[in-house]
């Protein structure tokens, strides 16, 4: 067992940080806050990140602190544990790689009533793993790593640069943290989203959302380079208003039995989006497709016979992708014994057959479907190939399956993966949450044609 002993120095916050030694796990972040536990008690947390910066790996990692007064008396301690960027904590059987980050949370035991935290010291602990043995993922061809970290967003600013977004995939966006990335220097720096300064308290209480958990609920977001927002109400009504939350147009009611997952935006969409809802993994997945303007793109899932009921022929096996017109989207059925994917109209009853394949799980990124200049159509689909992730292209026209790349994707079943196309089509940003999480942009022209 490793011990690594870091001093953090706090008033008010942490004012600085020291370790004992250049390489090793080191603290990052750290902050004391007060919290509420399950027994509805105030209790002072240590939290931030613990960073792994040397070219071991490491697992059975523990954390242990000690909090002292301004006299340097011990006046707490406490045993923690690493967390997810939900506050969710770890598996035990967790080994943190070289390069890799995770949150901790340490609870304290203040020994006196009122007692004042001037510092804590943070000690890790962790048993060096054989790095060779460690699972570490293998060079992929036109596949380039931007972070390691939980990525759960992300935005195509233009061709060469993007914004994506770091923390737990129920926060508001707002809530997260952001960066900017260059396609060509590789140059990535902190940023503040453009439209985070619009999510005010005005803003929640012209919604009628004064409670922070059904704001943070709501799945609030604007629409990429677009004026208006969407949301869903306390009773699950999609509703899209102005940046003031005036104006409000209802797209779909009656979804109160159903639980929202997500809104996602295609690249180059105008304000398009698909709303994607389901239970748990494994579950069918319910959807609807609409613009910000307050358009209706497809059926409502539910069944117009019986208004309390699921239109079970509009759900998928996985989460759909969708087309920038928001009028076709790539779900997966199973028809006769068989599982597909499958292209179909959003708006009517078409649907057509693309090809046969095992459900990857509703966790998997959702399929990208293109159309390009010279009229070419391509779903892109991220799906498991005998335990491998693999990066596949179907030519619609062609009614060909091409084999692209392998992937450094993980996807445990507690973690989620997403996609997203540049606005040239010729990189995919691939990103995902998790202990295994992070960003990959994939060179699609370093790639096999799908043409």
């Amino acid at each position: 067992m490793i011990r690594f002993w870091l001093v953090c120095g706090m008033l008010f916050a942490v004012a600085g940080i020291t370790a004992a030694q250049d390489e090793g796990l080191a603290v990052e972040d750290v902050e004391l806050t007060t919290q509420v536990d399950a027994l509805g008690l105030e209790v002072q947390m240590v939290q931030g990140r613990l960073v792994n910066d040397s070219s071991s790996a490491f697992d059975q990692i523990d954390l242990y602190a000690e909090a002292y007064d301004g006299d340097d008396q011990l006046i707490g301690e406490g045993f923690g544990y690493l967390v997810n960027a939900c506050g969710e904590a770890l598996l035990p059987g967790f080994t943190m790689h070289p390069g890799m980050s995770e949150g901790f949370a340490v609870p304290l035991d203040i020994f006196e009533e009122g007692a004042a935290v001037a510092r804590v010291e943070v000690i890790p602990e962790a048993s060096a793993v054989d790095t060779a043995s460690s699972g570490q993922s293998g060079f992929f061809p036109g596949v380039n790593e931007v972070t390691r970290r939980e990525v759960v967003s992300v935005e195509w600013i233009d061709a060469n640069s993007l914004r994506y977004s770091v923390g737990c995939w129920r926060d508001l966006f707002s809530q997260r943290q952001w960066h900017e990335y260059n396609l060509r220097t590789g140059i990535q720096q902190p940023v503040e989203h453009p439209r985070a300064a619009e999510m005010t308290d005005a803003l929640a209480n012209a919604l009628e959302l004064d409670d922070d958990m059904l704001f943070e609920r709501s799945f609030f977001t604007f629409a990429p380079d677009q004026r208006r927002g969407v949301y869903q109400t306390e009773l699950n009504t999609l509703v899209t208003v102005e940046p003031d939350g005036t104006f409000p147009r209802v797209l779909y009611d009656r979804l109160y039995n159903i639980s929202l997952q997500g809104i996602y935006f295609p690249t180059g969409g105008a304000g398009v989006f698909i709303a994607y809802y389901y239970g748990g993994l494994g579950d069918p997945v319910n959807y609807v497709t609409g613009n910000v303007n307050g358009q209706q793109l497809s059926q409502s899932p539910k069944d117009p016979a019986n208004p309390t009921a699921i239109n079970e022929s509009l759900t998928s096996l996985i989460t759909p992708g969708v087309s920038t017109s928001g009028k076709r989207v790539v779900v997966m059925r199973e028809v006769d014994g068989t599982s597909a994917y499958y292209l179909r109209a959003t708006d009517t009853e078409r649907i057509d057959r693309l090809f046969e394949a095992e459900p990857p799980g509703n966790n998997w990124p959702a399929p990208l479907y293109t159309i390009t200049p010279e009229n070419e159509q391509f779903v892109y689909v991220v799906r498991p190939v005998d335990e491998d992730a693999r990066l596949q292209c179907y030519n619609v026209l062609t009614q060909s399956l091409h084999d692209l790349s392998g992937l450094p994707l993980a996807l445990s079943d507690s973690a989620r993966s997403w996609m997203w196309l540049s606005p040239d089509g010729e990189s995919i940003a691939l990103a995902a949450n998790g202990v295994s999480g992070g960003l990959w942009l994939i060179d699609l022209t370093a790639l096999e044609d799908c043409a």
